[in-house]
């Protein structure tokens, strides 16, 4: 029997299931797109250091990753189920929304491990 859950195909849009009901569909991310994520996220971090040099490094490291997070969800996120508003009413993915989306934790890891998982195993099998 066969464990191994079929890995998406970065040509077309797949769907990943997310904590608290949210589904996600994403174009997966190659490696172009990962490059383009690093560079936004880089220079988000540049004018965070610019702005508070005096930042600790535990402060660093969860700017980075927010920052990460948001770029690689504006550049792959192409629609959503299970995201309401206050009264429970569907709501329209927007680039603020997504922000907001990727501001609840555990969502933000889940995403992040699930975006990047089919990517990062094909840099690691060169």
């Amino acid at each position: 029997m066969n464990d191994m859950k079929p890995m998406p195909r970065l040509d077309r849009p797949c769907w990943l299931d997310m904590p608290r009901g949210v589904r996600l569909r994403i174009m997966p991310p190659d490696g172009c797109a990962m490059r383009e994520v690093l560079a936004v996220a880089g220079r988000g971090l540049a004018a965070a250091r610019d702005a508070d040099p005096d930042m600790d490094t535990d402060t660093l490291e969860a700017t980075r990753f927010v920052l990460l997070v948001k770029a690689l969800a504006h550049m792959i996120v192409v629609a959503w189920e299970g995201v309401g508003d206050a009264t429970g009413k569907p709501l329209r993915l927007s680039p603020q929304a997504l922000e907001r989306l990727m501001d609840i934790d555990d969502i933000a890891v889940a995403f992040w491990k699930k975006a990047t998982a089919p990517t990062m195993e094909e840099i690691r099998n060169g």
